[in-house]
């Protein structure tokens, strides 16, 4: 018997600040980080985001959680010290989570995050779609529960 959660049930925000939203579904063993617009002032207050991240989640089992990383409205930025510092921050998060997925805006996004997949060396789905992203995790979801709200 298989026993699907509640629609009532979902991600809960366990973080927030004006760069990185993050909401853990429980039920589901579903962690979603939203990268927002607003740009990082220094690479510094990036440093902080990913220290203040890991401490919020610092009680989930990765190896049993999936990993959404919805990067939709984020900005693009590819100055050379931002991302290699994000790249080896990246990598550390990303560690031994048991599935990731990565929503991005376009096709460009795409290469992007696939030339940084390449660099992690972690295997990770990189999406446009939240449902086909959702699928690829085995994760029973309805898509639009997958964006921020307020």
């Amino acid at each position: 018997m298989t026993i699907v959660p509640s629609s009532r049930v979902g991600p809960k925000e366990v973080y927030r600040n004006p760069y990185m939203i993050v909401r853990h579904d429980v039920t589901r063993k579903l962690l979603i980080v939203t990268r927002t617009s607003a740009p990082y002032p220094s690479i510094e207050t990036m440093r902080e985001t990913f220290l203040e991240m890991e401490t919020a989640i610092g009680y989930v089992s990765r190896p049993r959680t999936m990993l959404l990383i919805d990067a939709r409205p984020a900005l693009p930025r590819n100055d050379p010290d931002f991302e290699a510092e994000f790249g080896r921050l990246r990598k550390h998060f990303l560690r031994e989570f048991q599935k990731i997925a990565t929503l991005v805006q376009t096709a460009v996004g795409i290469l992007q995050v696939t030339r940084q997949v390449r660099a992690d060396e972690r295997p990770t789905g990189v999406f446009t779609d939240p449902g086909e992203a959702l699928a690829y995790l085995g994760v029973t979801l309805e898509p639009e529960r997958v964006e921020v709200r307020g």
